[in-house]
């Protein structure tokens, strides 16, 4: 079997942390920070363990860690009017999730730095072209069916041993250094909680302003 992800509501695949709850990390000491980000991370990072090929089926806005966490699948589709986006450093943070080591592994160098600098949105139709998805379809009533014809594909084609013998393979180099790139994105996302830079970008995002930095 292939396992397809998205959300329960059906209207979104995941839109990234909720700000209350980022505004409570500009209150928390650091230290702590770097343990609640790890078990964060640990809450979704065990998809790159599951011994089967995942596809990513990405039927709404997939943003920050939302769109990390369809980086860790093998495979993604979406609609053409999805927003995708590592919008991080728009409220002050650097990538977390596993974005610093998954988007410079999946995505051409330039793409990469365009999407991680300037924390911009995209479409699924653009996603298509950039290379982040496999495929985009015309809506997103279709995400689902198109993931699940593509699982059908693997499945139904192929030899369920080689296949799974492949997914370690083509993971063997995220499980073997994603723990210790894991910890730099805690820690680099502490630091940034406590600066005065992350204050105004999240003060920013909750008045739709456009961020003043000093």
């Amino acid at each position: 079997a292939v396992v397809s992800t998205q959300s329960t509501g059906g209207n979104s695949f995941a839109a990234g942390a909720d700000l209350a709850w980022l505004d409570e990390r500009s209150k928390t000491d650091p230290v702590k920070n770097v343990q609640i980000m790890r078990e964060y991370y640990g809450f979704f990072t065990p998809l790159l363990e599951i011994p089967i090929p995942t596809i990513a089926a990405i039927n709404g806005p997939a943003i920050g860690a939302g769109f990390c966490v369809s980086m860790f699948c093998d495979l993604r589709i979406t609609a053409d009017d999805a927003k995708l986006g590592a919008n991080f450093v728009k409220v002050g943070i650097s990538p977390g999730m596993g974005g610093s080591f998954t988007l410079p592994q999946k995505l051409q160098n330039q793409i990469c730095n365009d999407v991680v600098f300037t924390g911009r949105t995209f479409s699924g139709q653009e996603a298509e072209k950039m290379g982040v998805v496999l495929k985009s379809v015309p809506s997103r009533a279709m995400v689902l069916d198109e993931s699940l014809g593509l699982a059908e594909q693997i499945v139904s084609t192929t030899s369920p041993n080689a296949v799974q013998e492949t997914v370690k393979l083509l993971r063997a180099p995220y499980l073997q250094i994603m723990d210790a790139q894991l910890q730099l994105e805690a820690e680099a996302q502490a630091r940034c909680f406590a600066s005065n830079d992350f204050k105004i970008a999240l003060a920013s995002v909750k008045n739709k302003t456009l961020p003043v930095f000093d």
